[in-house]
């Protein structure tokens, strides 16, 4: 089931599934949502809604999983691996 709510920056929100969607755009029938993670990870998953016959708003489509793996690796990992390649090559 779908729940529309205000998120703490006063933007509408729409949870389903135990996820968490934004509002993208919307257009003059329907309303698109992107997952709320998307900026700091690869999800892709994306939500279509629009209002039925009695004015209520339904979920119309929903695709892709979510994909919330970072797109951008931990820093301090990056930094080991250079500082182990430079001790390696010290010891060569």
């Amino acid at each position: 089931m779908a729940v529309f709510g205000t998120g703490q920056r006063g933007r509408t929100v729409l949870l389903l599934h135990d996820e968490k969607f934004v509002k993208n755009r919307c257009s003059a029938s329907r309303t698109y949502w992107i997952c709320s993670k998307k900026d700091v990870t690869v999800c892709r998953a994306r939500v279509v809604t629009g209002l039925d016959k009695n004015g209520l708003s339904r979920v119309i489509k929903c695709s892709y999983e979510h994909d919330h793996s970072r797109k951008f690796p931990n820093k301090n990992a990056s930094m080991v691996i250079k500082r182990e390649k430079s001790l390696s090559m010290d010891s060569t």
